[in-house]
């Protein structure tokens, strides 16, 4: 295996991502009159969706109050969405003492359901707890599941996890390869640019540049700030191919310009030694992208993606 030293992402965000229950996802605002309606009927699945709409606030205020009573009692019904709901509660303290103990106890009980979501949570509290018991044979239990399953959070977790390792689990890039390309293939920024240093670096598969230029630049167009530095290194800001030159430095800047510690060392390092108008070229295709992306964003700019410190 080549070692270079190219930026990677760092495993602080690995598992925090799919604890995202509470997170207002893009989707439509339920209708609430009609969840209301089957509500008091005793439906449990409108118990929960109308609690996790007053979580977070589509179609309704904000009532945390609520939400609480609704989801338990959809989760007194058997409803294994309810319960996942309820761990992610417990694990935040919202609405409830916080508590990691009893969020592992109603994500358990979610996984025994066979919630897949619920399973995954189940899993990454096991080996991210911080008041309780952690075991990587029981967290990759569940996470295995999940992922088997068809959850494409827990197969991209997974590719991660085995690409980088962690406090309980060694790297082990084989098993990661096929969790990453299929996270990758489903659109995870994050897996696209780990198969881009898995080609780039022979980790795990044979070298092969044109692939990884190719999920560098699937995850740079995400806003990857890792992928547009690892793409900038990749196409060369020397090389005698002008065109290839000025993509690779309009990528460095962007990375640099949005905080990612290699491209603007890098960057800092030779702006002095470049020509003015390739210079200025690059620049305005940078310019050009960030202003696109704040365009689409809102009034700041997205946030980039694995802007960690840890590097491969």
């Amino acid at each position: 295996m080549k070692k270079r030293f190219f930026p990677l992402f760092g495993v602080l965000c690995l598992l925090s991502a799919p604890l995202s229950w509470a997170l207002p996802h893009a989707e439509a605002t339920p209708d609430i009159p009609a969840l209301e309606k089957s509500a008091a009927d005793g439906d449990a699945q409108a118990k929960y969706l109308l609690g996790k709409a007053y979580f977070r606030s589509q179609g309704v205020p904000k009532d945390i109050r609520k939400s609480l009573k609704l989801l338990e009692e959809s989760a007194a019904l058997g409803n294994a969405e309810a319960m996942d709901g309820l761990g992610y509660l417990y694990l935040l303290g919202e609405g409830v003492p916080k508590d990691e103990a009893k969020a592992v106890e109603w994500f358990r009980k979610s996984a025994e359901k066979e919630s897949r979501k619920g399973q995954l949570h189940l899993g990454l509290m096991l080996r991210q707890g911080k008041t309780i018991p952690l075991s990587n044979e029981d967290s990759l239990l569940w996470i295995h599941k999940a992922a088997d399953g068809g959850l494409e959070e827990a197969q991209a977790v997974l590719g991660r996890l085995y690409f980088l390792g962690d406090s309980l689990q060694g790297q082990d890039v084989k098993k990661a390869i096929p969790y990453l390309q299929s996270a990758a293939e489903s659109g995870d920024a994050i897996c696209e640019n780990m198969l881009g240093v898995a080609y780039r670096d022979a980790s795990g598969v044979e070298e092969n540049d044109s692939l990884a230029e190719e999920w560098f630049r699937k995850a740079a167009r995400q806003n990857n700030v890792k992928a547009q530095s690892n793409l900038a290194q990749i196409l060369g800001v020397e090389s005698p191919d002008a065109p290839k030159r000025q993509e690779a430095l309009m990528w460095l800047i962007v990375s640099s310009e949005q905080g990612e510690i290699t491209a603007k060392k890098t960057f800092g390092e030779i702006e002095h030694t470049l020509p003015s108008t390739l210079l200025a070229s690059a620049k305005k295709e940078a310019n050009r992208y960030l202003l696109r992306e704040r365009m689409t964003s809102g009034a700041t700019a997205k946030k980039p993606q694995a802007a960690e410190t840890e590097n491969h």
